[in-house]
């Protein structure tokens, strides 16, 4: 009846908002060069405050552009030309006609064939996402997953998952789509990625229903970069860091655009190592016996990536693409694992062994997509379709040896491969259309179909017989497919711009274990998830205006592939780790209110609402003193967050913001058929700050503390990290060399506390995180852009662009 309800009402709010009347004017934009210089082919365009389509596209006219503008609103006045730089404008529209004039200068000359341009804000907000410019956070960083670690106001934690605005971890996207991968899976993908090749973060706290429902802690996009328009160029890097381990990565990456084909080429090799220090204490018995593990792990890996693609314009109205992406690592760790078990009160040594764990990995990843785009009118309607095709393989070879000296027993080790393989294509359609009485309608087709299967061979040998570990042995087949529909509008009535929109999802789930018994899983299900969104002008603060935004969603997180498999992984030989395939999928409610300052993001409340939430947990079993992580739906959770953000806006000598976020979890179910109930805050601090200390040198700083909190019913101690960097350009600008340290004081490392029903445990987790680095940058010009008047010149006034 709800769902009916909300139908009915949105039907009301389109019909009320198609049949709303906005009085109209005019504007006048004339435009001012320096005295030799001309602008014919300059490029005007209009755009509203709430919208980054162009509502309005004209070619400069000598008498002045004359735009038709509803009255009592706001719009900004883009100015491109080719030679000029890009200059826009605020207009605030009154009840009268008015003029505008915009002054026009030449951009920065080509030097030695190098293009020298203005540098980016690191964040800003265009609608309803946070874009942060990945550039100064690969200077100091060595893959793409160190890039998204230092993203402002997220949070990546020693699973790989990314938090938001809420403990439910955000969905993870490279270049629009989902990876579909564990947390772990994903990490590793991302860490095969060079830091260089991530060119901007998207943050979605809030997605709109254009995009996935499964995305309740929100999105996090990496857009990889692709080739740019600006004739031939290319640049190549070297980089080395060192920790207790050393670090390289090296790469090349060229630009070539003529005429109406554009294309790219990147390679980019990375030699990385690392280590995992791991020291726990855990009761495994009502006795008081006390298990202490001390684990290290060195790890190391090869990776060789390529990137490239291709963009064709066949006309000014429509254009295909075809990217490509392929990722080869290969790598491997050596861990050693001491365990002992005590009696805490007498401090007598109960048993005492320890395990060797050796793997070795090869994974290739393979990413394919073909986009095309065509623009309907110069109003910005327009038709986006893509298909894209991932491959992701991986294969493990594990060699342990578990040898027992109190009690003596024989040693026992074990053998085993573990292959794994996906296959996801998604097929996705779009359409934009700018309605008269600028109103937008936006609808979409999307279908995504991701098979995995997943197979473990392992063999014990105690030395005088060799046999089949039933245990681990597991061969799992695995089918999702969701098909989706959305449709939404937007209006502005009364001040008010209105954003309410309908996603329809159907989910298809089937899973079947083929060893060591047949067993299959199936979940089937058809969802609709609303969302409104409302925005309006609140009042004006130091001249700049202050908007408030409102925002009502629902979302949908689903059990994937890993956490169903219920293959029992092996860590130590009191830990494993398996899936639950009776995971249930959970349900979030999401409200938020926030206010933009000059369109920059600077306070937020919000309570996300969970139902069946499902989050890792840790059984034990006390006969064996053996534990298991797996996945359980235990519950509620009622979450309410605040943050606030400020600072000096860009484009001086010094640059900086802060932020602080507050999250108060309250849950409400059960952990092992007992009763959990608690709640608890958390603060997390983040800043970045920015010193032009001269036209040459630019100095960095950034960084993040987060308190005491709670994570996955984990207590985690406090936690944070400083990274400081220099960036000095030499040889005519045409290069960088960058200085970087990252973890100065050393504090990222995790501390941990786990109680809950039969689990009491602590530790610490620490990683080869303290790197100082220097990377080297050069760019160059294999030649200048031409004018080409076919591919990119402006559009001609009230013509189709």
């Amino acid at each position: 009846m709800k769902t009916k309800y909300f139908a009915s009402m949105l039907m009301l709010l389109c019909v009320h908002c198609t049949q709303a009347q906005n009085k109209t004017t005019i504007l006048k934009v004339f435009l001012q060069t320096a005295k030799n210089d001309s602008a014919s082919h300059a490029s005007i365009q209009l755009f509203a405050l709430n919208d980054s389509v162009a509502m309005a596209t004209q070619l400069f006219n000598k008498s002045g552009n004359s735009f038709t503008v509803t009255q009592l609103s706001k719009y900004t006045v883009t100015v491109s030309c080719i030679g000029f730089a890009t200059v826009s404008k605020t207009i605030n529209v009154t009840d009268k006609p008015l003029t505008t004039t915009l002054f026009l200068k030449r951009s920065s000359t080509y030097l030695k064939a190098v293009v020298v341009t203005s540098k980016k804000p690191l964040i800003k907000q265009e609608d309803d996402k946070t874009i942060v410019d990945a550039t100064v956070l690969a200077n100091s960083s060595t893959n793409a997953y160190e890039v998204l670690e230092k993203t402002p106001g997220a949070i990546v934690d020693q699973d790989g998952n990314v938090y938001l605005s809420s403990m439910n971890p955000a969905t993870v996207f490279i270049n629009g789509r989902e990876m579909k991968l564990s947390s772990e899976d994903l990490a590793s993908l991302l860490k095969s990625l060079p830091a260089s090749s991530v060119s901007k973060i998207e943050i979605q706290r809030n997605p709109s229903a254009k995009y996935d429902a499964a995305s309740s802690g929100g999105i996090v996009n990496i857009v990889l970069k692709k080739g740019v328009k600006l004739g031939s160029s290319g640049s190549i890097n070297v980089g080395y860091f060192q920790g207790i381990y050393s670090n390289q990565t090296a790469g090349v990456n060229i630009n070539k655009s003529a005429g109406k084909i554009n294309s790219y080429f990147s390679y980019q090799f990375t030699n990385s190592n690392n280590f995992t220090s791991l020291i726990s204490s855990r009761f495994v018995a009502a006795d008081n016996s006390l298990l202490s593990q001390k684990a290290f792990t060195k790890n190391g890996g090869k990776t060789n990536y390529i990137g490239g693609g291709i963009d064709y314009a066949f006309s000014k109205k429509f254009n295909v693409g075809y990217d490509v992406r392929v990722s080869l690592n290969n790598s491997k760790s050596n861990s050693l694992n001491s365990n002992n078990i005590a009696n805490k009160i007498s401090q007598l040594l109960l048993a005492n062994n320890q395990s060797g764990i050796n793997n070795k990995s090869n994974t290739a990843y393979i990413g394919n997509n073909f986009s095309g785009k065509y623009k309907i009118d110069s109003l910005g309607s327009e038709w986006t379709s893509e298909v894209d095709y991932t491959y992701y393989k991986s294969d493990n070879h594990q060699l342990y040896a578990n040898s027992y000296f109190l009690p003596v027993n024989p040693v026992l080790k074990g053998d085993g491969t573990t292959d794994g393989l996906k296959k996801i294509i998604t097929a996705q359609t779009d359409v934009t259309f700018k309605l008269p009485k600028k109103f937008t309608l936006e609808a979409g087709l999307k279908i995504t179909s991701s098979n995995s299967q997943n197979s473990a061979d392992y063999i014990l040998d105690t030395g005088t017989v060799k046999y089949i570990d039933a245990y681990q042995t597991n061969t799992f087949k695995y089918k999702e497919t969701i098909s989706a529909a959305y449709l939404q509008v937007a209006k502005t009535v009364w001040g008010f711009t209105i954003k309410p929109g309908l996603r329809l999802e159907t989910t298809s789930i089937n899973g079947r274990q083929i060893i060591p018994k047949d067993t299959s899983l199936s979940i089937k299900r058809t969802d609709l998830f609303p969302f409104v969104y409302i925005r309006h002008k609140l009042f004006k603060m130091f001249g700049f205006p202050l908007i408030g935004n409102a925002i009502f969603r629902k979302s949908i997180k689903r059990p994937y592939y890993e956490s169903l498999n219920p293959y029992p992984k092996y860590i130590d030989p009191y830990l494993f780790e398996t899936g639950n395939p009776r995971l249930k999928p959970q349900f979030t409610t999401n409200y938020e209110f926030n206010v933009m300052f000059d369109d920059f993001p600077v306070v937020a409340v919000g309570v996300n609402d969970t139902k069946d939430i499902f989050s890792i947990v840790t059984y034990q079993n006390d006969s064996t003193k053996i534990a298991y992580r797996t996945y359980d739906n235990l519950g509620t959770n009622k979450e309410t967050y605040f943050r606030l953000v400020g600072g000096i806006p860009p484009g001086g000598k010094y640059f900086f913001y802060v932020g602080a976020q507050y999250n108060l979890y309250k849950y409400d179910g059960f952990y092992q058929n007992k009763t959990l109930n608690y709640q608890r805050g958390r603060w997390f601090f983040f800043m970045y700050q920015e010193f032009k200390a001269s036209k040459s040198l630019t100095l960095d700083m950034e960084g993040y503390i987060v308190t005491k909190a709670l994570q996955n019913l984990y207590e985690i101690k406090n936690l944070g990290n400083l990274i400081i960097s220099a960036n000095k350009s030499i040889l005519n600008k045409k290069a960088n060399i960058i200085f970087s340290v990252n973890d100065v004081f050393k504090t990222n490392k995790i501390g941990f506390t786990l109680n809950q029903a039969n689990i009491n445990a602590t530790g610490s987790r620490i990683n080869d995180t303290r790197r100082a680095g220097i990377t080297f940058r050069y760019n160059f010009g294999l030649s200048k852009p031409k004018d080409d008047k076919e591919f990119g010149a402006a559009p001609a006034e009230n013509k189709d662009n």
